[in-house]
């Protein structure tokens, strides 16, 4: 788990004579969930303006928001309060279903950097699934193992996948209710997107590391679930499928240790 004492707390006392408590410290990390969120979302908005390719946006916010999992070990677990990991996903989820639902404003920052086609009803679909799978995975899966794999599956390996394959892709196919995908984007983006990510997320929050032939099985069964998913549902697929097959085979995280 995250650090005793929290991290905002554990600076100020090892640098000045101040101390806080473990509700301010996560308070604290909350608010840097927020500053990197919003820094993220107007570099995309930036980016949207000058290259004018929505893809590449919502690619990079698809990566960049599952990242957010990196602030978890600043936080304290020793209070309750830990669990405002999830402000800004929540707060994001209650934004997006108001502008898809609600406001419905094509020119709307939100719609023309996050939406496919420029409708805000597309925000009600990706999207909103993934901020609703960050609320999920910050409260039932904080700094776990699983919730490395599962955010590396649909941030990562999902988010890079569809820009291999826009770019580099070759070889095409197509199952049922699934869009069309390359094996390119599969292997490069999925398999080793997902492997990488996993790897990453794991060392960078000091959890056990898995062995390299869990990780291999681990980014074959996300490559297999993405390739089949229903299109415009990956958000929800992917992540539940991958977290069936962890409780099913909880062999799947055994450490490279263990």
């Amino acid at each position: 788990m995250s650090q005793e004492g929290g991290y905002v707390s554990n600076l100020l006392s090892q640098y000045t004579t101040l101390a806080i408590t473990p509700l301010w410290n996560n308070i604290a990390c909350a608010l840097l969930t927020v500053i990197y969120v919003k820094t993220m979302l107007d570099f995309t908005s930036f980016m949207r303006e000058k290259i004018g390719c929505a893809d590449i946006t919502r690619k990079f916010i698809h990566v960049g928001a599952g990242c957010w999992i990196l602030f978890w070990p600043l936080f304290d677990v020793n209070h309750w309060s830990w669990r405002l990991n999830i402000l800004v996903p929540t707060v994001m989820s209650i934004k997006l279903f108001f502008k898809g639902a609600i406001l419905k404003d094509p020119d709307d920052a939100d719609v023309r950097t996050m939406s496919r086609g420029g409708s805000p009803a597309e925000l009600l679909y990706g999207p909103l699934q993934f901020t609703l799978f960050m609320m999920w995975v910050g409260t039932q899966k904080f700094m776990t193992v699983e919730g490395a794999i599962l955010v590396a599956g649909l941030g990562v390996g999902d988010g890079v996948a569809p820009l291999v394959g826009k770019y580099y892709g070759r070889l095409k196919y197509r199952f049922p209710l699934g869009g069309q995908k390359s094996m390119e984007g599969s292997f490069f983006g999925v398999f080793l997107g997902t492997a990488g990510g996993t790897m990453f997320f794991i060392k960078m929050l000091a959890l056990p590391m898995l062995s390299h032939e869990n990780v291999v099985k681990i980014a074959a069964i996300a490559t297999i679930v993405e390739a089949t998913s229903p299109e415009g549902f990956d958000n929800v697929v992917i992540p539940s499928l991958l977290h069936f097959c962890l409780e099913y085979q909880p062999s799947l995280l055994s450490s490279s240790t263990g």
